[in-house]
Parts: structure tokens; C-alpha cells; sequence
């Protein structure tokens, strides 16, 4: 008898182990690759200001969305975004139009200027609806961004509104897989914002 609760406590224990392993929590970010570079004022004639990138609802949540069907988006349990998604869309998309934006200081936020030739600057927003997978294997991420121009004489208005939508088939399976095409979305989602605010430039 004594064998036998031995035995079935070796096996519990042996099964509570697989299954912690099983359900192990993984953290994804995106790569981010940061080239050494630095801008001066006066190398630029044009300021952007990235504002904090806004998600609706539950896509700003740590667990990766999918979409499970027309009205249903599961976040998952033990696949979680490494920071907080807005934190990480809106870093990516400053380090990308700063490198693809030469002539213009891109900086993230919206700090308090005194002087005079700083207060005339265009401002980015994000507004995010889908960045999520789905069951059909793809990468999502759709939404709007909008462009202000601000000048001390004619204060903030607004330029021009932008929809976007972007259904990316994944290429590899699993997690890893939604997160590089994620990412590579949002790239390409940012180096086509960048060309269409030079052209919208006044």
C-alpha cells in the first residue's frame, strides 16, 4: 500500500512538473534594432512629436491578442508582450521615422518649449483598432493616425486624417512567427507615414 502511494505521488508530482514546463510563460518584443546615431537642431528645419501610440480596449494588454472570430478577441495566457504594447509600438515608430526622416528632429511626447522657434512643430498620432493575429494565419494591424501642425500664431490644427489596413500572412508558425510579421507590418505601416507626412508638409 505504502508502494502504491509512492507511486502515485511520484506521478503527481511528475505531472504537475510537465505541465508547468508545458505552460511556461514566454515574453516577445520586438527586435528593434538601434543604429548609433545622433541629430542636431540645426542639421533639421522640421520638428515631429510622436505621441504615446493609443490601442483600443484589451490590444493594450500583455497577453498577445488573437482574434478568435467576428466579435471575440482571446489574449493569451502564457504568450505575453514583454512591456506595455502602446510603450513599444510608439518607441518603434519614433526610432523609424527618425531614421527614414533625415531632415527632421523626431522625438517622442510633447515637452514644454519656451522658445520661440520651437514652438512650430507637426505632431503624430496613433489611434490602433486591430494588432492581433488570427485563425486564419495572419498578422493584423489596422487603425488611423492623424497629423497636427502647431505654430505659435495659429496654434494646433489639425492636417490630415489617414486610415490604414494592413492582413499580413504569417510565414512561420507559433508565436514567434505573429511577432516578427507584427513587427515588420508596423515597420512598413511607419516608412509609408513617414513619405506621406513629407508630402503633407506646409
Amino acid at each position: 500500500m505504502k508502494t502504491l502511494l509512492l507511486i502515485t505521488s511520484l506521478l503527481l508530482v511528475l505531472s504537475g512538473c510537465s505541465s508547468a514546463i508545458q505552460n511556461a510563460t514566454q515574453y516577445y518584443q520586438f527586435e528593434q534594432p538601434i543604429d548609433s546615431s545622433s541629430r542636431n537642431i540645426s542639421e533639421t528645419n522640421a520638428q515631429l512629436r510622436v505621441q504615446t501610440v493609443i490601442l483600443r480596449g484589451a490590444l493594450n494588454n500583455l497577453g498577445i491578442a488573437m482574434k478568435i472570430d467576428n466579435n471575440q478577441i482571446h489574449a493569451a495566457n502564457y504568450h505575453l508582450w514583454g512591456e506595455s504594447p502602446d510603450v513599444m509600438l510608439t518607441a518603434t515608430a519614433q526610432q523609424t521615422l527618425f531614421k527614414n526622416m533625415p531632415t527632421w528632429m523626431v522625438i517622442k511626447g510633447l515637452p514644454v518649449i519656451t522658445e520661440l522657434d520651437q514652438q512650430t512643430f507637426y505632431e503624430l498620432e496613433y489611434e490602433i483598432h486591430h494588432f492581433n493575429g488570427d485563425m486564419q494565419g495572419n498578422a493584423n494591424i489596422s487603425g488611423l493616425w492623424h497629423l497636427y501642425y502647431t505654430h505659435p500664431e495659429t496654434g494646433r490644427r489639425l492636417i490630415s486624417v489617414h486610415n490604414f489596413s494592413r492582413l499580413v500572412p504569417i510565414k512561420e508558425d507559433g508565436y514567434d512567427g505573429l511577432v516578427a510579421t507584427l513587427e515588420q507590418t508596423w515597420l512598413n505601416i511607419n516608412l509609408d507615414v513617414a513619405k506621406a507626412i513629407e508630402q503633407a508638409r506646409l
